[in-house]
């Protein structure tokens, strides 16, 4: 069984923050901006609660940080590709014409 749209997305985050140190203004998480422009601010602050309230990340200010530690063997270059093409293709199924 595949992961959700939004269950990647959330994992492909939780994956640049362990990258980026575990802690990093939420202003400069790439993903984060990528799902916020594909997929509008409504969607991104679900995730983002949604992985508060599960206890991966508290938010300080507009400071994010990882509390759950954890490898990743991707760098950062794929994430950002496979977030590209999630939120893309999300946010074609979304916008797609009714079939008639």
């Amino acid at each position: 069984m595949s992961m959700s749209p939004e269950a990647r997305l959330a994992l492909l985050l939780l994956e640049e923050l362990e990258l980026r140190g575990g802690k990093v203004r939420l202003k400069y998480l790439k993903v984060y901006r990528l799902i916020n422009y594909w997929l509008g601010h409504d969607y991104a602050r679900k995730i983002i609660d949604r992985l508060v309230l599960t206890g991966y990340i508290a938010i300080k200010n507009d400071r994010i940080e990882l509390l759950r530690r954890f490898k990743t063997s991707k760098s950062q270059g794929q994430v950002y590709r496979e977030a590209r093409e999630i939120a893309t293709n999300t946010y074609l199924l979304m916008h797609r014409p009714p079939n008639k």
